[in-house]
């Protein structure tokens, strides 16, 4: 079906103001939806649908700005603005959810929606609620095809997931579990090695005006979605993706060659337009647990380093992760540094120095600032600390204690050293 505007005569009005009104505040609004639909609907506790509570408010919450599109363009959601109810879908259909039963959730919000906006008509408003109806039994179309061919496309031929779920093997397979049974019921056949592979996309920037960040994790979900659906892509059925609270986390049979997985995830940051970082952990089947575990760790450390977005494996990130581990190494080496602590802008220039390479002219542009100034800033560091920056044996020094001090530190001045 066409995505062109319907009508181009202006917000669609209801007792005298645009009938968005009453969805406006979409975030709430959806978390509130979400929570009483949990409450109240038969289906919703029957197909254990609190296991992805989260992923429904997400999705609600943009079911509602497309509301809003609608109502004040006439506008149809296109299939990318659709993204996050195919991911939705495709995990459910994955995890043995009927059809039937999706579209009748879906059927059930949306008359919940409906009702909500059709409060606020009155009398005079029955050319409007006309419209508004033809509108929203469009759009009701437009969803049953949209989630039909979703769930269909998520079902290998032949395959049986129902009664079982596949996020519980996934599940079974991170916590330790003996996930023989639950494997041998799904028909999957357990492969001896894994690769663990954790997606991880940075926020985006805030829209103007904003008052909260509730646009930017909304949008940053949707893109960690796609970003997974493009890995699926890739690998097909060598591919697992973990439940609802390991969102960003697979699983690939075997051990696929890194540099396919680098290749693999540098398409999708360049399909999707957003930095995608990957950290990936090879393990046996049953060490699947530490290598998670492994990898959390890792996206921890390179989310508190500020590292570029890219793929990384334990041996990249081995020095950064051992100079980051609690204890008296890291205290003495956080330490060599104390000297500086009321000299902010000398600490600060000393983080930007080491992540330019000690190129003077690109730390001064940095920092606005005249390269003799930075020179001189040097020289004072030297001073203070005792380690001088442009000898070799200290700079290595004064880099394992920028790493150390980053790791821990709340201050958003201290930027991140490149190794």
């Amino acid at each position: 079906m066409s995505t062109a505007l319907l009508n181009t005569s202006g917000p669609l009005m209801l007792g005298g103001e645009p009938a968005s009104t009453a969805v406006r505040d979409f975030v709430p609004l959806a978390a509130e939806l979400v929570k009483n639909f949990s409450r109240a609907n038969a289906t919703f506790k029957t197909l254990n649908l609190e296991s992805v509570q989260e992923d429904l408010v997400a999705v609600t919450a943009q079911g509602l700005q497309l509301a809003i599109q609608l109502m004040d363009h006439r506008k149809l959601p296109t299939d990318r603005d659709l993204d996050s109810i195919h991911t939705l879908t495709v995990r459910q259909a994955r995890q043995g959810v009927p059809l039937s039963a999706i579209l009748a959730v879906t059927d059930e919000a949306i008359s919940v929606i409906r009702n909500l906006i059709l409060s606020r008509a009155g009398v005079e408003d029955s050319a409007n609620l006309k419209e508004l109806n033809h509108l929203l039994f469009t759009v009701a179309q437009r969803l049953h095809s949209f989630i039909s061919v979703s769930y269909l496309a998520a079902i290998p031929a032949g395959a049986q997931l129902e009664g079982s779920s596949a996020g519980a093997l996934v599940k079974a397979m991170l916590d330790g579990d003996d996930p023989t049974d639950l494997a041998l019921q799904l028909g999957i056949e357990l492969a001896p090695r894994y690769l663990v592979l954790r997606l991880l996309v940075n926020l985006p920037k805030p829209r103007p005006g904003a008052r909260d960040g509730a646009h930017q994790r909304l949008q940053a979900y949707r893109d960690l979605a796609a970003a997974q659906a493009k890995v699926a892509a890739h690998f097909g059925a060598k591919l697992l993706e973990a439940p609802a609270p390991q969102r960003g986390l697979v699983l690939i049979e075997g051990t696929p060659h890194w540099g396919l997985v680098c290749q693999v995830v540098r398409q999708a940051t360049a399909k999707i337009g957003v930095q995608i970082t990957a950290v990936g952990e090879n393990a046996a089947l049953e060490d699947l647990p530490a290598a998670q575990a492994t990898t959390r760790e890792l996206v921890h450390l390179v989310r508190r380093l500020g590292l570029p977005a890219q793929s990384y494996r334990m041996e990249d990130l081995a020095l950064e992760y051992q100079l980051t581990r609690t204890g008296p190494a890291r205290d003495s080496l956080i330490g060599l540094l104390r000297p500086l602590d009321s000299n902010p802008e000398l600490l600060q220039t000393l983080s930007v120095h080491l992540s330019n390479d000690q190129h003077r002219q690109r730390t001064a542009s940095a920092l606005g600032l005249h390269t003799n100034t930075v020179d001189n800033r040097i020289k004072r560091i030297a001073h203070l600390t005792g380690l001088d920056p442009t000898l070799p044996s200290e700079l290595l020094k004064l880099r394992a204690a920028m790493i150390a001090l980053t790791f821990v530190s709340t201050d958003v001045d201290i930027r991140p050293v490149k190794l």
